[in-house]
């Protein structure tokens, strides 16, 4: 394998909530591969500061928008051009016990792990066709692949039902989406992660559950930054041209037991 196999130098990329916790290690490793990086998400400072802190690894350029709302879907589009890699990364988890999850709730989380990426790729994905070229990565998660084990999280279980849900349902719109455009040189692909370290669980991963996270884990601890980007750098990169559908689970081995 070549090291140009991974460049994409002159490639334009777009990172939905890209400005910090996993999203940014994902702008970063797009950035160091030579890809001019879009980054969204609804807090302008937090996109900003990404971009100063990585000018001098490449060039990010920040665009504030909701991916929730069609008009600004619109703005995104504008301000971000023409776009060669989709990186569909920006999603939440609502925490209620499921007999109490409201009806809006669930509908907030469908439209944002969801709904957002279909409306983006329906934007951006019809000009990769037409050039032949392109790379979309939906950022799932393995509990779009299982069902999960709530005693893996002692004191806090796994009330996010609509979370489990919209996962499994991007897992599958993915490959609807991949069938659809394989003739024409974009490949449509899942990544989905295991147990990793980010801001947003911080207060989760008190050490009796990242005890119990790392036992539930056959390599027997979390991942690390690096090995999220490794895998999202393959399946943006050349290299992959012939990987389509499919859902790359990085997780220790989280998903074989």
């Amino acid at each position: 394998m070549s090291l140009p196999d991974f460049d994409l130098t002159g490639r334009r990329a777009l990172v939905t909530g890209g400005g910090d916790g996993l999203g940014r290690q994902l702008t970063e490793a797009l950035v160091d591969a030579g890809a001019t990086v879009v980054i969204c998400g609804r807090r302008p400072e937090t996109l900003e500061r990404t971009a100063a802190e990585l000018a001098d690894r490449g060039e990010v350029v920040p665009v504030r928008a909701d991916v929730t709302e069609p008009a600004d879907v619109e703005t995104l589009a504008t301000a971000a051009g023409a776009i060669d890699i989709l990186v569909n990364n920006a999603g939440l988890a609502h925490r209620a016990p499921w007999p109490e999850v409201t009806s809006a709730d669930w509908r907030w989380i469908m439209t944002l792990n969801v709904e957002s990426p279909f409306w983006l790729f329906q934007r951006f994905v019809p000009g990769m066709v037409e050039r032949g070229w392109g790379r979309v990565i939906n950022v799932a998660s393995i509990y779009g692949l299982v069902g999960g084990d709530a005693s893996r999280y002692p004191g806090i279980g796994l009330d996010i039902a609509s979370y489990f849900a919209s996962k499994h349902a991007l897992v599958g719109l993915t490959r609807f989406l991949a069938a659809q455009v394989a003739p024409n040189g974009v490949t449509v692909n899942a990544l989905c992660p295991g147990m990793f370290p980010s801001p947003a669980n911080d207060d989760a991963l008190q050490p009796e559950v990242i005890a119990a996270l790392q036992a539930g884990t056959p390599m027997g601890r979390l991942g690390t930054d690096r090995e999220l980007r490794s895998a999202l750098l393959f399946l943006a990169a050349p290299a992959s041209s012939f990987v389509t559908g499919q859902s790359v689970a990085v997780d220790g081995g989280w998903t074989v037991w």
